[in-house]
């Protein structure tokens, strides 16, 4: 059979794209397979597409293309309803692309995925193919203006698939089709690439967009009951979107600072489940609840609500999680501490969810697929003397060893860190050829001289699909050459140049625990930290630490008035009575204030930062103000004091702090102080790490 899927835009992320995709390379094992992007907006999709797929693009929205100023591309679609949520993006432009593809298909089935998709392909898909409509949204949530275009229009279509069985009972009450199939066929999630969650690690975490209908704001509260009871515990919710900034002043308002961290988007999002030892999804309403199969195939049990669709079809409550009543933040923590209180509990529940959530393996999901694409090919021929049933698969499948590798510039190189300094690549990639490929770190220098290259050692191992894995390991003895710096993970090979790698999984779990034996354990020897992120673009770099002399914060108290620093020197030098808390004015005004601070064992000091005297001598409405340790009086140098060390590389997005109100004791001619409207001094990590303070007034 070949099978076309028609998509909003494949270049983007989203869910919907996911699960297209994994539904995608599970039938391309038997069926030829395309995906059809009504929009290209990128060179390339986001999300790794096998070879053995046609991607195709029906209209360039690329600098320089003509479609974007195309004839019609101005004037409103005839066929998507205003209601819509896409509607804005479509014109009568797009209307003749889409149309245009339809009747000219030589699919057996076309399959829209939202709404206005299947729109068209009820309306206009060539008689030669069958019709599927995919409804990913809960049906009850599609606007009522275009479910009244649905009743219209969908007679025409061959069958209707929801993700839950609960909305395909919605759909058939609410829109009936007579005498067209609906049947809820969930979303697949294939087995994640990193090895399950073992359930060590006291942390919760939750994954999805910053939207109001997720309900974050009573995951974090619901976790600030917990927070005194479970002192050792973390949530980590992990996703971007416009709520982000009300949840970030949330934390602020309930002091969990360091314990609630909002990490931000994650792609792919395995290894960060894998860290925690339950998850949470709190959501007022899901679809189907994508995340919440993510967190159970690796291997989390799951606190979720009890939504009315999604969650109760794939959780089975108290053998692999727990359902908890809809938008109750008391409920939500409730079931947190029963499983955060239970060791015992965790493990067998994370057990029960790894083994029951196998049935969303995307194997399992296309061959039901298949048999409604066959059914729907039979009741069509029975109905339709003309229409010629396409030919059956092969009765042997592809096996996923035979698929063919993408190329080296669409792979995407794992690498994990083993917690004892090691970091270990691997990526996938087609036959050598002439060209023999091996992993090189180019140095990226934000200033100053660019380093040499460093080449690993890199084994090559030929995979039965004719392609060929790459792994190199890269030592702790490695930092000597390094440095402290930026490096760009890439390919090279003499013939073939060099290829910047995309980041794929970067499982950093084995370092959650790094952090707090480095502040627990002095050293006398230089400090060394590696750590792989990816850049916005998406691709693998690596941050490297060396120093001779570091200072680590180990924890930010702010109080009404005051906020209180304790820190750790780890390296040669020791912190001896005289040493000094150095802050010091960014800019062209430069000024430095020092107090004493207080020594501590261990290496370590505490300090009461002298946010009054900051206060006092600002020249200016907004001021940034860098942290230091001059450790003994005959210390020439300062050094940063940074929050470095962690298994994540946005510590200045994850750690959130209040800010200080206070007027100077010193009257400002430079700033007025509203009486309604004081001088806030807010302490932050900046992106490079490094701790410093902002004093605003506005």
């Amino acid at each position: 059979m070949k099978i076309s899927f028609l998509i909003n835009n494949i270049y983007g992320i989203g869910g919907t794209n996911r699960t297209v995709i994994n539904l995608a390379e599970a039938l391309s094992a038997r069926h030829e397979i395309e995906i059809v992007s009504v929009f290209r907006r990128a060179a390339v999709p986001k999300f790794e597409i096998s070879p053995r797929i046609t991607v195709r693009g029906l209209v360039d929205l690329r600098p320089g293309s003509p479609d974007r100023n195309a004839r019609g591309s101005d004037e409103p679609s005839e066929v998507v309803p205003r209601q819509e949520e896409f509607y804005s993006q479509y014109s009568r432009f797009t209307d003749r692309r889409i149309i245009q593809e339809l009747g000219r298909t030589t699919a057996d089935v076309v399959v829209g995925t939202r709404p206005s998709l299947n729109l068209f392909v009820a309306a206009h898909t060539r008689d030669t193919a069958l019709r599927v409509a995919q409804e990913h949204m809960t049906h009850l949530a599609i606007p009522p203006a275009v479910r009244a275009e649905m009743a219209r229009v969908y007679p025409r279509l061959d069958a209707v698939t929801t993700v839950t069985e609960a909305d395909a009972r919605s759909f058939l009450d609410h829109t009936p089709i007579p005498g067209i199939p609906v049947v809820g066929i969930p979303n697949s999630v294939p087995r994640p690439a990193v090895e399950p969650s073992d359930g060590s690690h006291k942390v919760v975490v939750s994954a999805g967009r910053m939207h109001h209908v997720k309900r974050y704001d009573l995951l974090i509260r619901a976790f600030g009951m917990l927070a005194d009871d479970f002192p050792d515990w973390q949530l980590r919710i992990y996703g971007d979107g416009g709520e982000a900034a009300k949840l970030r002043a949330l934390v602020v308002e309930l002091g969990l600072s360091g314990r609630a961290l909002l990490m931000g988007g994650f792609s792919p999002i395995e290894s960060e489940w894998a860290k925690g030892s339950v998850a949470a999804v709190t959501s007022s309403a899901e679809s189907f609840g994508m995340t919440l199969v993510e967190a159970m195939r690796c291997g989390l049990p799951v606190v979720s609500t009890d939504c009315p669709v999604g969650p109760r079809e794939i959780l089975r409550d108290g053998e692999d999680g727990l359902l908890v009543r809809t938008g109750d933040a008391d409920a939500i923590a409730r079931g947190l501490s029963r499983l955060m209180s239970d060791d015992a509990l965790r493990q067998e529940m994370g057990a029960a969810a790894l083994r029951n959530s196998a049935r969303y393996d995307p194997e399992a999901v296309a061959q039901r697929y298949v048999d409604l694409f066959e059914d729907a090919s039979r009741r069509r021929a029975s109905a339709d003397r003309g229409y010629r049933r396409p030919p059956p698969a092969p009765k042997t499948a592809e096996s996923a060893a035979t698929v063919p590798p993408v190329s080296l510039k669409a792979a995407s190189a794992d690498v994990a860190a083993d917690g004892a300094g090691w970091l270990r690549f691997s990526v996938v990639g087609p036959q050598e050829g002439r060209s023999r490929w091996q992993f090189v770190l180019r140095h990226n220098p934000s200033g100053g001289t660019r380093l040499a290259d460093l080449v690993l050692p890199t084994t090559r191992k030929p995979l039965e699909n004719g392609g060929t894995l790459y792994t190199a390991a890269l030592a702790p003895s490695a930092l000597d050459d390094l440095g402290d710096g930026r490096w760009r993970v890439t390919m090279a090979a003499a013939k073939s140049g060099s290829v910047h790698m995309k980041a794929g999984i970067r499982d950093t779990r084995k370092l959650i625990g790094a952090r707090a034996a480095f502040l627990a354990t002095p050293t006398t020897g230089p400090v060394g930290w590696n750590l792989p992120y990816a850049q916005p673009n998406g691709k693998l770099m690596l941050r490297t630490v060396l120093r001779e002399d570091h200072v680590e914060s180990a924890s930010v108290d702010v109080g009404d008035d005051m906020i209180v620093l304790t820190g750790v020197l780890r390296g040669a030098s020791r912190v001896e009575p005289g040493a000094l808390f150095v802050i010091s004015r960014r800019g062209p005004h430069r000024a430095e204030v020092t107090v004493p601070v207080d020594v501590l064992p261990g290496n370590a000091f505490r300090v009461a930062v002298p946010v009054r005297e900051a206060v006092d001598q600002r020249l200016e409405r907004w001021e940034d103000w860098d942290w230091w340790l001059r450790p003994s009086p005959d210390y020439r140098r300062k050094l940063r004091v940074c929050h470095l060390l962690e298994d994540f590389p946005d510590v200045k997005g994850a750690y959130v702090y209040p800010a200080v109100p206070m007027t100077g004791d010193v009257a400002s001619e430079f700033s007025c102080v509203h009486p309604a409207k004081p001088v806030r001094v807010r302490p932050y990590c900046s992106v490079s790490g490094a701790m410093a303070m902002n004093v605003v007034d506005r």
